[in-house]
């Protein structure tokens, strides 16, 4: 079984045979096209609240701003996205001003991501940090720990999103297929976030501990995707729909 932080790493078995847990993804073309779920906080607090998130995505443009999951009460923060140029992964809190970012590559192929926040201390001088992977290795990250940008160094903070995706109009609305996008209450270790990536070809995720919300995109026909684990079940609205393009 794939573990998590904490002490529990990737026990090394093999993972080669294990079949993805879904043939599909979800396309998004950019106009007006996005998941929306009750709206849901995550704590990014110094006292130990850890998040990560993991998701494959495949983007076909790398000319605006791209939300992942997003908030509709704002368009600027509360949120994970690409930046305009393609080639930098933000994560914005609940505050704005809060966020952290990681250099990652402005192209239009599958890759693997994996963000995560390890908040520890207490008071001023607790630390968030956040830890940032592209295919399986740690990309140059911009945090509180590492200095010069400003994500989760406070207390009682939240990250809150209701959507993947972003609203019609926004300007930053995705454009390409995501697959496999899980929320974690825990931080991912460098171990499992390599066998996760398996050298590009997605294994399956459901024996893994620490998951609390797991789309998988694996319906291929209707207006929901199922939230696998949690309850947070996604309406399609726009032009979101099932594709058969997937990582491999």
């Amino acid at each position: 079984m794939l573990g998590l932080s904490n002490g529990v790493g990737y026990t090394g078995e093999d993972i080669s045979d294990i079949t993805p847990p879904s043939s599909y993804s979800m396309a998004f073309d950019g106009t007006g096209d996005m998941l929306t779920f009750t709206e849901t906080s995550f704590p990014i607090e110094l006292t130990g609240e850890d998040l990560s998130i993991s998701f494959w995505c495949k983007r076909t443009d790398n000319n605006d701003e791209a939300v992942i999951l997003g908030n509709s009460d704002t368009a600027s923060y509360k949120r994970l996205n690409f930046d305009s140029d393609g080639d930098r992964l933000y994560i914005e809190g609940d505050q704005n001003g809060e966020y952290a970012y990681g250099a990652v590559t402005a192209d239009t192929n599958w890759h693997h991501y994996v963000v995560s926040h390890l908040g520890y201390g207490s008071g001023s001088g607790g630390i968030g940090e956040v830890i940032m992977y592209e295919d399986g290795a740690a990309v140059t990250t911009c945090n509180t720990a590492g200095g010069g940008c400003n994500f989760g160094n406070k207390q009682d903070k939240d990250f809150t999103i209701n959507r993947i995706g972003a609203d019609s109009g926004s300007g930053t609305e995705f454009k390409g297929l995501l697959y496999q996008l899980v929320i974690f209450k825990l931080v991912l270790t460098d171990d499992v976030v390599t066998a996760m990536y398996n050298g590009g070809t997605p294994i399956s995720l459901d024996n893994m501990v620490g998951i609390s919300h797991f789309w998988k995109f694996s319906e291929n026909t209707g207006s929901t995707t199922a939230d696998s684990v949690g309850s947070l079940t996604a309406t399609l609205a726009g032009n979101a729909a099932f594709s058969e393009d997937v990582p491999e």
